[in-house]
């Protein structure tokens, strides 16, 4: 444990070196030194939970509640914090409140605009309209500035929540207000749909994830990769700052190329950057291919998507100039869409996000006069009088007064990654949540997909909600604490994986997990965890044969999937002592501490109390409270019989078992006297823990005594356990 606290201070501190590296104040050396001092305290000590929600809303000292709600029902200048705790572990909350500038959250930069007057002001913008701009100042105040008094606006680097938010605290107040955010957690059996499974089952064998190209291509934030028609030798790459390459794979090395330098145009930051790019369906004919990316203009940010193309020899950029298509203006620096694709029919589809500000109180995506929030679709073969292009005569929208034509389905927050499934012709989206849900979805022509008056199915706002009108559910939306950025993939149509034909492979940016989800019609028939990536997960693509391919973004790698060992099946669990969830189990508990040998198997415990698991107070997140537990501590025995093997095939050592377990704080769990857990702080809700091959040595067929002795600091406290057994198919 004190290895892993060393770790992840060792990694804040040269996140610190790195942010300040340059400062040549001896001042920064000593704030740099109490940044240190706090972080290592917080990793290792305990918070309590009351106190920490005292610190949060007071006036005196950080004063948090003036610019983040808890509750998601208003718009602050800090984003919505209801379920940071799923969102982020211990170590980078310390950092985000020590170092409040080296990651600023999407949608809450910081803008300075000047007027004419010599005015400067800070905020995050709201909202930009032709005659005027409106900001939410540092006190969550909103300041409306006339376009025409505007002389200059900027994007900070520097975060509008303040540095140095530690010296109002003291070291107790600050693991307090760490312990309080921790808690702050989406409810368990919190369900969008009866698509959204509140766990979803690892698969018995999961995906590989091998380099594509050779260990020396790694590429800066890149975002996008696609085969270049005719070529199944050579790929196009975006990195986020707006270079773009031609990678080649040769038999005596891979090689990269220069294909178009777009870095001093793009604005990269946050959701914008060089993100979409699209081949001409008849690129081999035309060379013809499309560009998204974004760009600041007298401190407007605007969409880009305009034609280029390739030189006459398909070795790089033609040189010549681009035909812009489209200029959408944003409302701020977020929610801008992702991706260009050209659909079965031929005509291009462009998805489009709210841009916000965060809960689109402006209603974008309901706005049928608006091109934010949604999936567009032009002719990029044809013009129109006014339009570098021309409206596909059946989009559905067409001659309707006071509907932008381009519209082919509407109601989407931020359609980051799309894509057409090569058989069926279905669009497959994924569209990234707000504060609860991350939506996949099928998208159809002329339907309304829900946000801002639903997020995944589960009603979000009523501002906007039409009477009469159709609001289509996901096919899935999963929780904060499975994911907080869904990155939309592929059906899967290769060939080397059998099994896995027909099922939508997608992932999460941020918690890394890649599932394999089996449609059933627009419901979710079944859904696998199929591996988790070895980096954030940017976009998916397909190869030449049709198998997958996925983007890393921090490390710079683009991975090919390697599904060659992959079994679907996810693992059986067979409950060997059953928890609370299943049945009031008996254990034996005292509150008072026992003799030194209360572990061993062979202790007598009958003079302890009986009763029912599991202990804890009401209202604690995920409890199931049978008998009341107010005291610090708690000491638990109880015996279970461990039954044959489920298969006669396996031996006792090709057995597969984990702690199922919730608890609330800190608990030592031991088996026949053996310790096989040592658990910090709490869960918020049961949790399966793999047993290492020692731990499971202590099990032994037949009786079996598990002890457990839970420690409550503050807040809430809870503590059940129980045994399961992983069984894999044969």
């Amino acid at each position: 444990m004190r290895k892993t606290l060393s770790l992840s201070l060792a990694i804040l501190i040269g996140a610190w070196h790195a942010s300040t590296h340059g400062a040549e104040s001896s001042s920064s050396t000593a704030d740099e030194q109490a940044r240190r001092d706090y972080a290592e305290y917080a990793l290792t000590h305990q918070g309590n939970v009351a106190r920490g929600k005292l610190v949060f809303e007071r006036s005196a000292g950080p004063n948090c509640a003036k610019c983040h709600t808890v509750d998601g029902n208003r718009r602050f200048a800090g984003p919505d914090l209801s379920s940071i705790g799923d969102k982020f572990e211990l170590p980078e909350l310390i950092d985000s409140i020590l170092n409040p500038s080296a990651t600023i959250a999407i949608g809450y930069g910081n803008t300075i605009v000047q007027t004419d007057a010599g005015t400067t002001h800070a905020g995050v913008m709201q909202r930009v309209t032709a005659d005027w701009l409106e900001l939410l100042d540092e006190n969550s105040r909103p300041v409306r500035i006339p376009a025409a008094e505007v002389v200059a606006t900027q994007e900070s680097d520097v975060s509008l929540m303040p540095a140095g938010l530690e010296k109002s605290m003291t070291r107790d107040e600050f693991v307090d207000l760490l312990a309080y955010l921790q808690s702050l957690r989406q409810e368990l059996g919190a369900s969008a749909s009866p698509s959204t499974p509140n766990e979803i089952p690892p698969c018995a064998e999961p995906v590989q994830f091998v380099p594509l190209f050779d260990a020396s291509l790694r590429f800066d934030h890149p975002v996008w990769i696609g085969r270049i028609p005719g070529d199944g030798r050579r790929y196009v790459v975006l990195e986020h700052a707006g270079m773009s390459w031609i990678v080649e794979k040769t038999p005596a090395g891979d090689r990269r190329t220069p294909l178009l330098d777009l870095s001093g145009v793009v604005r990269r930051g946050g959701a914008t950057g060089l993100l979409g790019f699209a081949f001409h369906p008849k690129f081999t004919e035309n060379h013809r291919y499309f560009l998204k990316y974004h760009v600041v203009e007298a401190g407007q940010i605007s969409t880009i998507v305009e034609e280029r193309s390739f030189a006459p020899d398909f070795k790089g950029d033609s040189g010549q100039p681009p035909r812009q298509l489209l200029k959408i203006p944003s409302v701020t620096q977020d929610h801008n869409g992702g991706s260009i694709v050209f659909g079965p029919d031929g005509y291009l589809y462009i998805g489009t996000g709210d841009t916000g500000p965060q809960r689109d109180p402006r209603g974008h995506g309901q706005d049928l006069g608006s091109l934010l929030g949604k999936m567009l679709r032009i002719d990029v073969d044809q013009t129109e009088a006014d339009k570098a292009y021309a409206i596909p005569p059946d989009n559905p929208f067409v001659g309707v007064d006071g509907i932008r034509p381009e519209i082919w389905a509407y109601g989407f927050r931020e359609p980051w990654r799309y894509s057409f499934d090569r058989q069926t012709n279905d669009l497959w989206v994924g569209d990234v949540g707000q504060d609860r849900f991350e939506e996949v979805t099928l998208a159809r022509v002329g339907e309304n997909h829900g946000w801002n008056v639903f997020e995944g199915a589960t009603p979000f706002s009523e501002e906007y909600r039409r009477e009469h009108e159709r609001y289509v559910s996901p096919v899935l939306s999963y929780p904060r604490r499975l994911g907080v950025s869904v990155t939309g993939g592929y059906v899967y149509r290769g060939a080397r994986t059998p099994a896995l034909i027909g099922q939508y492979v997608f992932g999460d940016f941020e918690s890394r997990r890649l599932w394999a989800l089996l449609p059933e019609g627009r419901n979710t028939k079944e859904i696998v965890e199929i591996g988790r990536s070895p980096t954030r997960i940017v976009s998916f693509a397909e190869d030449a044969d049709g198998e997958l391919l996925m983007v890393g973004f921090d490390d710079g790698v683009v991975y090919r999937l390697d599904f060659e060992q992959i079994d679907l099946s996810p693992l059986e669990t067979h409950t060997i002592a059953a928890t609370a969830e299943q049945s009031p189990v008996l254990w034996r508990y005292t509150l008072e501490s026992p003799s030194e040998n209360w572990t061993a198997d062979s202790f007598d415990d009958s003079s302890w109390s009986l009763a029912p698991g599991g202990f804890g107070t009401t209202g604690t997140p995920g409890a199931i409270v049978r008998t009341d537990w107010h005291a610090r501590d708690i000491w638990l025995r109880r015996s279970f019989d461990l039954p044959t093997a489920p298969s006669a095939t396996a031996t006792f050592d090709d057995r597969e078992f984990a702690l199922r377990i919730h608890h609330d704080e800190d608990v030592e769990i031991y088996l026949n006297g053996v310790e096989i857990a040592r658990l910090p702080r709490w869960t918020s809700g049961y949790a399966e823990i793999p047993l290492s091959a020692t731990a499971a040595s202590a099990l032994k067929p037949g009786k079996n005594v598990l002890s457990i002795h839970c420690r409550q600091n503050s807040g809430g406290q809870y503590i059940d356990a129980g045994i399961v057994e992983y069984v894999r198919p044969r």
